[in-house]
């Protein structure tokens, strides 16, 4: 009985961050910004990473509020902590082209690689690149043949033709 009152609980309150992230939308595209950064930023508080997310590319853009870098990056880094990929990628971008942060190859790499884990074509290429041209490790362009064939296998076609190029010139 216990494990069924605590699902009913974890649903509803899914629900309700959902709902928080889908009303801030609302409240957006009717250009209440203030109120919509408002539930962005409740869903956020409450472990919803699509809130820290949404929050996180309003302080960015500056289309929804003051742009406000920091204030990003802290929103991106949670949504990422709270498992959504798409935070990680813009961290592990930040830190590759050294964005608003000082570049960091390493830190980059271990973002692009764990959003590969998570199916994300981007990390998985970025991966292979990161490898191929030994930003931050040393060069192994078997490694990032292996990158290059994951994300060419999720849809990517660049990466699928520098898989083929690396195929070309021998690579492993």
């Amino acid at each position: 009985m216990n494990k069924i009152v605590v699902l009913v609980f974890i649903l509803f309150s899914i629900n309700l961050y959902a709902q928080l992230v889908d009303d801030g939308i609302v409240e957006a595209r009717k250009g209440n910004n203030q109120k919509a950064m408002e539930l962005f930023d409740k869903a956020c508080e409450e472990g919803h990473a699509n809130g820290c997310f949404y929050a996180a590319q309003g302080y960015s853009k500056g289309t929804i509020v003051k742009r406000d870098t920091k204030k990003a990056f802290t929103y991106f880094t949670k949504s990422c902590d709270m498992g959504l990929v798409d935070g990680c990628i813009v961290i592990a971008k930040n830190y590759y082209y050294g964005r608003e942060i000082k570049k960091d190859y390493i830190k980059s790499r271990e973002l692009f690689t764990h959003a590969c884990t998570q199916k994300d074509a981007g990390g998985c290429f970025m991966s292979g690149m990161i490898y191929e041209l030994g930003q931050g490790v040393e060069q192994d362009k078997n490694i990032a043949k292996k990158y290059y064939g994951q994300a060419c296998e999720l849809g990517d076609d660049t990466a699928c033709n520098y898989y083929k190029q690396l195929n070309r010139v021998g690579v492993k």
